[in-house]
């Protein structure tokens, strides 16, 4: 077995005993100079591509997805380096006085009401014999994580975070109520049904809610090439770092487990190319998944609800929407109760369609959205959809805690946290007060 690289070896060794979370100095957008806060934020990192983060950024000269936005070359960050350091330079950017959590409130429509999620901002170690682990549950792909590592080593800052899942049973929610109970934010943001709110919580009173943080394991729900990308910068740094290193931290946003607005959406596949005629792939899958029901092909909207209905299903099912028709399959079951997107994964594209993984990577999409893997089908810009059930949460967390890996878009954690809200600077000692 390899023991790794001299540098992992001696930053795990630096790092033994630390404690797992704690508050940090974040730096924020000065709100007099940026005008609206909601003109300068980002959607999460692994929704953009370059070019639409280009494009997004073009609405204003401080968006914080100028920061995602790669030089000419279409690699190096040194543009977005430069700009970083400007803003920090002329106020744009500004650090907190003191070691701080950041409690933040998103209230959005969910399931036909309105919920409010709630989550706090910390620094995690990634030491790895840290109290509280940041625990993956998804693989990731290479070639995303070598570009946000190019990002943070030249930015050398994190402009979002690490999204986390407190495995616990409602006491952080509780906790962090009360938290912020009766104080003013230090902004909010509201249109329409959906609302966003930021206080920050200093002293005892931080450090105790990054003590319950820390007393829970954590699973990672959205973030996982941030993660492990911070991993490997923060191995690099250590060569001649210390523990006190922002660099050996990563910012993380933690949510309860048990928090009623904490919700898990499916992701359907869309399969632009076939290794072969559709009646034999057809003919194949039906010796493993039993046909339940054969429909003709419906609109998006009816699509959408058909996956709605779907996500209730007690039992495994599919749908598998082709030009010509619709078709609903029973899914065999596994002893470890494996979610539908990692049986259609095995079954239908690596078994039935013998697809290997590089393969998969590139004739593969993967979208939340049931009426716009409808439409795609219809538009002729994919063969086949597959609509699939959600993954359901317990599942999620028992499989992390166990150290097993779903693959890439099993889960889509509803609603992604946006960028620009926090800042975490890994190049300034004070970060860590």
């Amino acid at each position: 077995m390899a023991t790794g690289s001299r540098p992992e070896r001696a930053f795990e060794r630096a790092h033994r005993g630390t404690r797992s979370l704690r508050p940090f100095r974040a730096v924020r957008y000065d709100l007099e100079r940026v005008g609206d806060l909601a003109a300068v934020l980002g959607p999460p990192d692994d929704v953009p591509t370059a070019e639409q983060a280009a494009a997004l950024a073009a609405h204003h000269p401080y968006h914080c997805l100028h920061l995602e936005v790669p030089d000419a070359d279409g690699y190096s960050f040194q543009r977005a380096a430069a700009q970083y350091r400007a803003w920090r330079a002329t106020g744009i950017l500004a650090r907190d006085e003191e070691p701080s959590c950041y409690v933040y409130a998103h209230r959005f429509r969910l399931d036909g009401g309105i919920a409010t999620r709630l989550g706090v901002y910390l620094a995690a170690s990634l030491a790895p014999d840290a109290t509280a682990r940041l625990l993956p549950h998804e693989g990731t792909n290479r070639e995303l994580v070598e570009r946000r590592l190019r990002q943070l080593a030249a930015v050398r800052a994190h402009a979002g975070a690490v999204y986390a899942v407190w495995a616990g049973d409602g006491t952080l929610r509780q906790a962090l109520e009360a938290s912020i109970a009766g104080a003013a934010p230090l902004w909010e943001h509201a249109r329409g049904e959906e609302q966003h709110a930021l206080w920050r919580v200093t002293g005892p009173a931080a450090e105790e809610l990054a003590a319950l943080a820390a007393s829970r394991p954590l699973v990672i729900a959205d973030g996982h090439h941030r993660f492990a990308a911070a991993l490997r910068y923060a191995r690099d740094q250590q060569i001649t770092g210390t523990l006190a290193h922002p660099a050996a931290w990563v910012p993380v946003h933690v949510v309860d487990a048990a928090d009623p607005a904490l919700a898990v959406r499916a992701i359907h596949r869309l399969v632009r190319w076939l290794p072969g005629d559709w009646e034999m792939l057809q003919a194949h899958l039906a010796r493993h998944a039993r046909v339940v029901a054969v429909r003709a092909v419906p609109s998006p909207e009816e699509a959408a609800r058909l996956a709605a209905e779907l996500a209730r299903a007690s039992q495994p099912r599919v749908l598998l929407l082709q030009e010509r028709e619709l078709l609903e399959l029973a899914l065999p079951t596994t002893p470890d109760d494996a979610p539908d997107a990692i049986l259609v994964d095995a079954l239908l594209l690596r078994h039935v369609c013998a697809l290997e993984a590089e393969t998969i990577e590139q004739v593969v999409e993967y979208t939340p959205d049931a009426r716009a893997a409808a439409q795609a089908v219809l538009d002729g810009r994919a063969l086949l959809a597959v609509l699939v059930r959600p993954t359901p949460l317990a599942t999620v967390l028992a499989w992390a805690q166990a150290g097993r890996l779903f693959p890439p878009k099993t889960t889509y954690f509803f609603p992604k946290l946006p960028q620009g809200l926090v800042f975490y600077d890994l190049a300034d000692p004070a970060t860590l007060g």
